[in-house]
């Protein structure tokens, strides 16, 4: 996974079904994606504080009726990208392989945590399994999902099991 950003902010876009925010969150206020995933991965991301690419302004976010909050590498994104899914050649990862359909027909593959709080919970962190994506992290809203399939969970080798 990649590193946090050197300038110390996050890059964030958060996607709703009308419009799109981009801004730039502290990552000493928010924590770094480890964090984030590793602190509480199921914790509901209800705001989040940005700085407004557009105006600079500084603003409370709230992300209950946004699609998904996406952590990008860059603003700019590439539309030519066609997202890479692969999860039959993928390595094993701890986690579940799942893949999300948006409301908007839009979907995107990735890793969740194997808890049980991405069933009770209003969201998810999902870790994008495309290494060429733009996206290095999104909270998923739930309530933005069409349909929500889970591809796989890879078991570690019996023999590794023993080390």
């Amino acid at each position: 996974m990649a590193a946090a950003a050197a300038d110390g902010v996050h890059r964030v876009v958060v996607r709703f079904d009308d419009h799109t925010v981009r801004g730039t969150a502290q990552i000493s206020e928010l924590g770094s994606i480890e964090e984030l995933l590793h602190e509480n991965p199921g914790s509901p991301l209800e705001t989040i504080k940005l700085s407004l690419v557009d105006t600079g302004e500084v603003k409370e976010i709230p992300t209950r009726d946004a699609k998904a909050v996406f952590f990008v590498k860059t603003f700019s994104g590439d539309i030519r990208h066609k997202a890479l899914h692969f999860h039959e050649n993928a390595p094993i990862v701890p986690g579940l392989w799942v893949r999300v359909y948006f409301n908007d027909g839009e979907m995107i593959e990735g890793i969740i945590s194997n808890t049980r709080d991405f069933v009770l919970e209003t969201g998810f962190f999902l870790i994008p399994t495309d290494p060429n994506g733009n996206n290095r992290l999104a909270y998923i809203n739930k309530s933005g999902l069409k349909d929500f399939h889970v591809l796989g969970m890879r078991n570690m080798p019996k023999n590794l099991h023993k080390l």
